[in-house]
This record gives structure tokens, C-alpha cells and sequence, in this order.
């Protein structure tokens, strides 16, 4: 009976060390960087002639700090760039009253939002074969934040030459005043770790963006925006223990 007893004490020893070997590795903090592309809605509030008709796609950039409470929970700050601009049309007159023709306007929300985030995500994990470490992640999560615009409230002018007048002086390009606002979301992505510290992402979201701009021009006409923001970014992720 002693030996018996004996050799299951060995036995679960001996398991319990090869499954403690098994276990994936923890690391709690994971750092990275972002890059890819993003697209904006037209802006909601300002009078319509300063909204402009079209958006473009325009570089995305954020840098990416993470924490996992455990393999379900991660929080994550993230601190972005990228540019905001619309673009519409202005019929142009000259000072008596004559249309001239349809000119291009480039209207600049942001040469530079600047978004400071925080989310909570769901993760689900993928392990390799023999559970050896954390292959992947899959995760859903929610943001809320802040948002700063840096911009001039500038306009650009140009000169048109008619057969009627010679200077007419038109505006040119809009540039929207510096502002500072908020900014909710969802978003999901995807780790793949190659080997177990050093990974690549792929993630997608949507924005909620609003803004209160210091718009210095009669009425403030400006001062109050509202859009939506659709970043897609890859990146690479390194975890530390």
C-alpha cells in the first residue's frame, strides 16, 4: 500500500511538471505601432458651404500600449495622428456680379487629430498545438477618448483674371480653427504572434468624433463639429513580461 501510494505521489508530480511546462507564458504588458489608412464623413453642423462634398483617405498612425488583466481582458491606450480634410466646389463671381466659372475648394478640418484613447477589449486567444504559448488573439473592443485638432483658421486667396476684371481675388482653400472635443468607438482585430513576444495586427473601427473648434470669423459658423472616422491599420505588437 506504501508503495503504491508512493507512485502515484510520483506520478502527479511528474504530470503536474509537464503541464506547468506546458502553459503558455505570461506576459501582462505589449507594446506597439500602427500604420495604415483612414476616411472621415462630411462634417455635420457647419453651414453647408463650408462642408464640402467629397473626403479622401488619408494616413493613420498610433502608437499602442496594452495591458492584460488575464487571456479574456486586455486595456489598451492608444495615441494617433492623422489628417482631416473635405472638398467641394464655390461658384466664383468677380465684384460685378458676373459668374465666372466653378473653382475647386479644399476645405482643412485638421492638418493634424491628434486622438488619445482608452479601450477595453474582449480577447479570445489561439494556442499552438501542445499549448506551448499564445499563438493569436481575437479581440472586440470599445474606446472613449480625446481628440485635438491643430490647424491655423487660415485662408488661402487667389487672383482670377476676367475680361471684366483683371484682380478678382477669391478664397482658395478654408482651414478650420484649432479645436478639442471627444470621440467613442468600436473596433476589432487580430495578433498574430510568429514567436511568442514579437507579433503582427490587423485592426479596423469605427469613430464617433465631436469637436469644438475656436473659429474666430463672424457668427462662428465653425465652431461646432461632428463626424464619423473609419481607420485600418497593420502594426506590430512586442510583449514584455
Amino acid at each position: 500500500m506504501k508503495s503504491l501510494l508512493l507512485a502515484v505521489t510520483a506520478s502527479l508530480a511528474i504530470g503536474g511538471s509537464a503541464l506547468a511546462q506546458n502553459l503558455p507564458p505570461t506576459y501582462r504588458w505589449e507594446v506597439g505601432l500602427n500604420g495604415g489608412y483612414s476616411i472621415i464623413t462630411r462634417p455635420a453642423g457647419p453651414p453647408e458651404v463650408y462642408k464640402g462634398n467629397t473626403t479622401n483617405l488619408v494616413k493613420d498612425y498610433s502608437l499602442r500600449a496594452s495591458y492584460y488583466f488575464n487571456w479574456r481582458w486586455m486595456m489598451s491606450l492608444d495615441v494617433g495622428n492623422r489628417r482631416w480634410e473635405s472638398f467641394g466646389e464655390w461658384d466664383l463671381q468677380d465684384r460685378f456680379g458676373k459668374k465666372l466659372k466653378t473653382i475647386p475648394m479644399n476645405f482643412l478640418i485638421a492638418s493634424h487629430a491628434v486622438t488619445t484613447t482608452v479601450s477595453m477589449n474582449y480577447v479570445i486567444p489561439f494556442y499552438t498545438q501542445f499549448t506551448t504559448f499564445n499563438r493569436a488573439n481575437l479581440y472586440f473592443g470599445a474606446l472613449a477618448g480625446m481628440v485635438n485638432t491643430i490647424n491655423d483658421g487660415s485662408r488661402a486667396y487667389s487672383r482670377y483674371s476676367s475680361s471684366t476684371d483683371s484682380s478678382t481675388t477669391y478664397v482658395s482653400g478654408y482651414n478650420y480653427g484649432p479645436g478639442m472635443g471627444y470621440t467613442l468607438g468600436l473596433h476589432t482585430g487580430f495578433i498574430y504572434y510568429i514567436v511568442p513576444r514579437f507579433g503582427v495586427s490587423a485592426e479596423a473601427g469605427i469613430r464617433y468624433v465631436n469637436l469644438r473648434t475656436n473659429d474666430q470669423r463672424w457668427a462662428e459658423p465653425n465652431s461646432h463639429i461632428q463626424l464619423a472616422h473609419f481607420p485600418a491599420t497593420v502594426g506590430i505588437r512586442w510583449r514584455i513580461d
